[in-house]
C-alpha cells in the first residue's frame, strides 16, 4: 500500500516539496533581477540599440 504522506514520484513529503519549490522561486527571482540589471547597465554603458 502506498504511503499517503509522500508526493509521487519524488518521494518527498508535501512540506518538503513546497520548501524546495519556494527556494527555486526565490532563485528564479534573483536570477531575473540580475539579468534585468545587466541589461540596463549594458544599455547605459554601450551604444546598444541606439
Amino acid at each position: 500500500m502506498a504511503d499517503e504522506t509522500k508526493v509521487y514520484p519524488s518521494g518527498l513529503t508535501e512540506k518538503e516539496a513546497e520548501e524546495i519549490q519556494g527556494g527555486l522561486m526565490w532563485g528564479t527571482r534573483i536570477y531575473a533581477a540580475i539579468a534585468i540589471l545587466a541589461h540596463i547597465l549594458a544599455y547605459m554603458l554601450t551604444p546598444w540599440l541606439k
